[in-house]
């Protein structure tokens, strides 16, 4: 241990000649404490509400949707399911039909827009983990069913009772039938037997029905096409790769990722979590130059023993060291004591959910530590520490030494 780096910590737990100077460098302390663990917890409770968000929308989300550019109809025929077939990386894929309908249980309409998605694939996304109410099969007794969102079956106020079959009409316009005010035969109806109910995120439960493909395509009259195609990937590092390979298809069809998809949603989280961090990083700095207070009173209140060590032989460099180093100091203690405690803080709430959240769609606070988030502010609460210990040591001492 050298003698600057001796007498720094001697200053740094000896008491002051005055006492504002205590109070001074205990403020600086206690600010980056407060800061330090103000800028973990709260870019952790935003990565906790990030992660829940995306679970939510992007739960049975595809890798890839292909979609018209123009018109609402990908043929059967068209080449580019061809080229899907080909790629390796791909597990597996569905045509889906996606329209408006509606449907009806007892004297109760609602409209909704009625998804047809292939039965293997609904099976292998495990769809059946969301439906909380009633059977997730899309078939019951050989019979096609309909899975409710959960604001559309409150909007029917139909029962889920296997043992007592429910059927919900269905009504769509026919593609083959002239439309007129006469014409009582322009829509297609089929009962539907009520199989469950599904909760996955406000959007869906809202709006949406599930049924199986080939249902959708009867009731719709589609001709086996497809209104967009869903691509699910071995691997979602391919999602690049794979839009790649089907570039060709660029100028007929939009291919994008469900987070292109839903570009909005992420940003909106990004954006938030960004300025809040920039408003802590605002005040972590105003905390830091309280730093060069404690420091500059420090020098003031030590001339003597500058004095002192200037007369056996100390150099000048040895001196604005040791303040340099008090500085460092007082900026790592209280930035390290309040990351740790920042950390506790987020373990606590992680296992035992101490804050909890009332009429909400989850009942605590999410939480979620990101080890590049630590590593940054570790960053910048050092580069804040080290500027705030370098002003006064490197540039008040060499006015107060020409003095």
């Amino acid at each position: 241990m050298n003698v600057s780096t001796f007498i720094a910590k001697r200053y740094l737990f000896a008491k002051k000649s005055r006492n504002i100077i205590n109070l001074i460098s205990f403020i600086s302390f206690f600010g980056l404490f407060v800061s330090a663990a103000s800028l973990i917890i709260i870019l952790s409770g935003f990565n906790g509400i990030q992660k829940y968000v995306e679970d939510m929308y992007g739960k049975h989300a595809a890798d890839l949707y292909v979609k018209p550019i123009q018109g609402k109809i990908i043929t059967n025929t068209h080449p580019i399911f061809r080229k899907i077939d080909s790629l390796k990386n791909i597990k597996y894929y569905t045509k889906v039909i996606e329209e408006t309908a509606l449907l009806k249980f007892e004297e109760k309409w609602a409209s909704a827009t009625i998804k047809g998605i292939d039965s293997n694939v609904y099976q292998n996304e495990n769809w059946n983990n969301s439906v909380i109410d009633g059977s997730s099969e899309l078939f019951f007794r050989g019979f096609p069913t309909i899975i409710l969102g959960y604001g559309i079956q409150h909007q029917l106020q139909a029962p889920v009772d296997l043992n007592f079959i429910n059927e919900i009409k269905i009504y769509s316009l026919s593609k083959n039938k002239k439309i007129s005010i006469q014409n009582k035969n322009a829509f297609n109806s089929k009962k539907l037997v009520f199989g469950g109910v599904f909760n996955i995120n406000p959007d869906l439960d809202q709006t949406t029905a599930l049924v199986d493909y080939n249902t959708a395509n009867e009731i719709f009259e589609m001709n086996n096409n497809a209104n967009y195609i869903e691509i699910f990937l071995e691997k979602s590092s391919d999602i690049l790769s794979v839009k790649k390979s089907l570039e060709e298809y660029n100028n007929e069809f939009e291919i994008s990722s469900h987070e292109e998809s839903n570009q909005l949603i992420y940003a909106a989280n990004d954006a938030e979590k960004w300025m809040v961090l920039a408003v802590l990083i605002f005040i972590l700095m105003l905390s830091s130059f309280t730093i060069i207070a404690s420091i500059t009173m420090l020098i003031i209140d030590k001339k003597k023993d500058i004095k002192t060590l200037l007369a056996i032989g100390s150099d000048y460099n040895t001196i604005r060291n040791i303040f340099f180093k008090e500085g460092l100091f007082i900026s790592l203690l209280g930035s390290i004591t309040g990351l740790a405690i920042g950390l506790l803080i987020c373990w606590l709430q992680i296992n035992f959910h101490m804050v909890k959240l009332e009429n909400a769609a989850i009942d605590y606070w999410p939480v979620l530590v990101k080890i590049q988030d630590i590593t940054m502010l570790i960053g910048i609460l050092f580069t804040c520490g080290l500027i705030a210990a370098y002003l006064p040591s490197k540039i008040l001492m060499n006015k107060l030494i020409k003095s």
